[in-house]
């Protein structure tokens, strides 16, 4: 709910509250008064409203001259209260809204950080899973230097693969940890984006093939997807605190299934073995 609409809310109901009393005054004295009149004797020939030392007050006399009066007093002295907590009301929700705005631009400041490093993990890991593949491949004469260096290339190689996932899924726990606190600022759509990369990513897997080498999987369709999620955060406005809209354009790269389709292939080398 808007600050507006709650500022409507408690003005609307300040308002009826000191009404009800005001009518409830006035008509509890309006009642005892004429009662009041009603028993006692009053000289005819005296006015209703006739103040003088020869003519009682009339019940209507006393209402109109002391009750109404005092009435009146106690519904400037309302008014005035509930004007000052009006205006108490309206600093605390502006305080908060200020407050919560200000949350809003620090977790998606940080948000921005965390996605940025998420994208340098995942071109890290790529990129030495490519150099491991050059290293398994790459040509060497057994029982020599040559290999030594090969096997303590690919050994090490393949720790830093480990190292950067690792790092990869630390990541996503920080980014996933700062989504749950700024739940309450951001608004659902981005939230549900944010998490659905979070999740897509984190689903992503090495796989070694039957030559030894790495394939990382999905990692071209989580690219794009840390990407677009990236010129979201940046598409944020510190002055209107909103995001613009910004065209996803990974709809085709979605279809694409995350593991080949291999059962022709199977099929082919089948019928060859047969022949």
């Amino acid at each position: 709910m808007s600050s507006n609409s709650k500022k409507k809310q408690i003005h609307k109901s300040l308002f009826t509250k000191t009404l009800l009393i005001f009518s409830i005054f006035v008509s509890s004295t309006f009642f005892i008064q004429i009662s009041f009149g009603a028993t006692g004797e009053r000289d005819a020939s005296c006015h209703v409203l006739e103040i003088s030392e020869h003519c009682d007050l009339s019940g209507i006399g006393h209402l109109l001259y002391g009750d109404a009066v005092v009435g009146g007093i106690l519904a400037l002295f309302f008014h005035h209260l509930a004007h000052k907590n009006q205006v108490r009301i309206d600093k605390i929700i502006s305080s908060n809204e200020e407050h919560r705005l200000k949350r809003k631009d620090f977790a998606v400041f940080h948000l921005k950080s965390q996605v940025t490093a998420m994208l340098f993990n995942l071109g890290r890991i790529k990129k030495t899973a490519e150099f491991y593949n050059d290293a398994i491949k790459s040509s060497y004469h057994p029982l020599t230097t040559e290999e030594k260096e090969r096997t303590w290339k690919i050994r090490t190689l393949h720790e830093r693969v480990n190292f950067e996932q690792e790092k990869l899924g630390r990541l996503l726990d920080v980014v996933r940890s700062t989504l749950v606190g700024a739940q309450d600022v951001l608004e659902p759509e981005v939230v549900m984006q944010i998490d659905g990369v979070i999740t897509f990513v984190g689903e992503m897997v090495i796989e070694e093939q039957q030559d030894e080498t790495m394939e990382f999987m999905k990692y071209s369709v989580s690219k794009k997807k840390v990407l677009y999620l990236l010129e979201k955060l940046k598409s944020y406005s510190t002055v209107i605190h909103t995001f613009k809209k910004v065209k996803e354009d990974i709809e085709g790269e979605l279809n694409v299934p995350a593991y080949p389709d291999t059962s022709n292939k199977e099929t082919v080398v089948n019928e060859q073995n047969t022949v």
